[in-house]
């Protein structure tokens, strides 16, 4: 919830609608070792994480650079957002952190993509749970170089912690580093299923309701927000989320947005130049 908002096209809504204690109480409930919170452009949702769970939580930033989004682990600060990628990375070392390259080759999210093997990353997500339909993941473990390869949940709601998630020898933060480091892990899990994505689409607007009302005691920049907007647009918010959430909006969402980025997908498979039956091999 510390995220602030995504955009998509010209519609602007939460990003994740996760509280830290939730969260650590499900990575609890399903037995991770550790869970990684990587908020955009910040470190407070982590930190506040961390309160909950100094053993199982890193403090990690999916940092928007100028050349796409890297992901800092094991961080003590944030790192600014802007700055290219090469330095960016520099900025998370600096700090003795891990540099990851999250969705590398994502239809719909910056990424460094072509930059991939130029810039001194630690480890690559070659498998991330919201890019359903394979092909970003796909590119991304055809073209990581040397480096450790890594799978993420990238959860933007409780119920999708775990849904991808790395292996590695022992269970404590120390041991994910040191394999990372010697490119020692793997990755599994399963991607979002359609009723995630609707299910999550439901959840934003029910938690953008609950906050317009004040039932919410999360400081996040969503709240933040909304105590500078008018009482009258207020109630037009809450209105359009209760038609949203209602009606069968959120199916009609979900299907066209996944035709759409399926489409994508295989458009810029076809333009890494990589054969399609190589693609059905990996999945």
């Amino acid at each position: 919830m510390y995220s602030g908002f995504a955009n998509y096209s010209h519609i602007s809504f939460p990003d994740c609608v996760t509280t830290p204690g939730k969260s650590v109480r499900i990575a609890r409930k399903l037995g991770l070792d550790i869970l990684c919170i990587t908020d955009h452009d910040t470190i407070k949702g982590a930190v506040e994480a961390r309160k909950y769970d100094k053993q199982l939580v890193v403090i990690g930033e999916e940092i928007s650079s100028e050349g796409g989004e890297i992901i800092g682990l094991f961080l003590q600060e944030p790192v600014k957002p802007g700055l290219g990628a090469e330095e960016t990375i520099e900025k998370i070392h600096e700090q003795d952190g891990i540099a990851i390259a999250p969705h590398p080759f994502s239809e719909y999210c910056p990424s460094v993509g072509q930059m991939l093997n130029k810039l001194r990353l630690d480890g690559v997500e070659v498998f991330n749970a919201l890019h359903r339909h394979g092909y970003s993941n796909a590119i991304s473990c055809e073209r990581c170089n040397g480096n450790a390869k890594l799978g993420g949940s990238d959860a933007h709601a409780s119920y999708m912690i775990g849904n991808g998630y790395t292996s590695f020898n022992g269970d404590s933060q120390e041991d994910l580093r040191v394999a990372i480091k010697r490119k020692q892990t793997s990755y599994g899990g399963r991607v979002a299923s359609l009723g995630d994505f609707i299910k999550y689409s439901m959840r934003v607007a029910f938690e953008s309701s609950k906050i317009l009302l004040n039932f919410n005691n999360v400081k996040c920049p969503m709240s933040a927000r909304v105590s500078k907007m008018s009482n009258s647009r207020k109630m037009l918010c809450l209105l359009g989320g209760i038609v949203y959430a209602f009606t069968p909006l959120p199916v009609a969402a979900t299907l066209i947005g996944d035709r759409i980025m399926r489409n994508k997908g295989r458009r810029m498979w076809r333009e890494q130049n990589l054969p399609f039956r190589s693609f059905k091999e990996m999945r």
